[in-house]
């Protein structure tokens, strides 16, 4: 939908440097995952300006609580130009991505599936078994697994996305998420629409190991990621509220499900526009608030757009 506010291309900031002893990376923010994936194939502080223009280091014993607002806070705090992450050895993984044959690929399930353990022998032959239109089925390294998907179908589109956390899936969950891709599907000749897609990620229990941050995760909440692009700018407010209809209709029946939570907030990457700094980080917000007012009291920040603090 475009930048409104300053633009700040971070293209030039692509270094990936590793650590002597290889226990840290710090990597540039102009640089895409795959990229960093092929440099480091074999978070533990932030590098930024300040809105006053000062650089400095953010980490959990210098600025903490800058730190701690970085972790999910988006752009409201200062100019991140890298960050130094913690490294852990990877072995070759295990990778299965299957589309679904359906003909004319109108409405195509895709399975993807990641394992990095032992040898899962025959564990994973329903999987195989698929009748794929597509499968690339292998151990490979994890840069060659990202750089394989094709991430740029379209050039350019008009899109939004929305989503909604739940706390486990259910058929009947699942049965709704599918019948709103559906539905939007169907919608799509009449208001130039190009795509639809939904990401249903059943992650394991990550909360254990979060730390202390904006997003609150620590109850592993699991985000339902629903994406819509069209053409053209004359459909906008049709598709944008047509994406928040059918993150409510789903976020109606994970709490008929139980599998919804009061604290559970919209996770940010996914939000659409518009989301309330209540929504994106719940009782956090507070918080965030203060942090901001002691960092930029001037609200350079707000020059650049994104989600509101106010």
């Amino acid at each position: 939908m475009g930048t409104k506010g300053v633009h700040i291309s971070l293209t030039r900031f692509n270094q990936v440097v590793l650590s002597d002893d290889e226990s840290t990376a710090e990597i540039g923010f102009g640089l895409t995952w795959a990229e960093v994936y092929q440099k480091l194939d074999g978070t533990g502080a932030y590098n930024v300006v300040l809105p006053n223009g000062t650089i400095t280091t953010a980490s959990s014993d210098k600025n903490p609580d800058l730190f701690f607002a970085l972790k999910g806070g988006l752009n409201r705090f200062a100019i991140v130009t890298s960050a130094v992450y913690k490294t852990h050895p990877q072995d070759k993984i295990y990778i299965i991505l299957t589309i679904e044959g359906i003909s004319g690929l109108v409405f195509t399930p895709v399975v993807l599936f990641f394992y990095d353990g032992e040898d899962p022998g025959d564990s994973f032959v329903a999987f195989d078994d698929i009748l794929a239109t597509i499968d690339t089925v292998l151990v490979q390294s994890f840069s060659d697994f990202v750089g394989a998907q094709a991430v740029e179908l379209l050039t350019n589109p008009r899109g939004t996305s929305h989503t909604v956390s739940v706390s486990s899936l259910t058929s009947t969950l699942l049965d709704a998420v599918k019948t709103q891709v559906e539905d939007l599907t169907k919608k799509q000749l009449l208001h130039s629409g190009s795509l639809v897609t939904v990401d249903v990620d059943p992650f394991l229990q990550y909360g254990q190991y979060s730390t202390d941050s904006a997003y609150p995760h620590a109850d592993s909440p699991l985000p339902i990621s629903l994406y819509v692009a069209w053409d053209l700018a004359t459909a906008d407010d049709f598709w944008k509220n047509a994406t928040k209809s059918a993150i409510a209709s789903i976020k109606k029946v994970a709490v008929q499900e139980g599998v919804f939570k009061d604290t559970f907030t919209s996770y940010p990457n996914y939000a659409i526009a518009g989301t309330t700094a209540e929504e994106l980080y719940g009782t956090n917000t507070a918080r965030l608030r203060s942090i901001r007012q002691s960092i930029d009291p001037d609200q350079v920040m707000q020059l650049a757009g994104g989600f509101d603090l106010l």
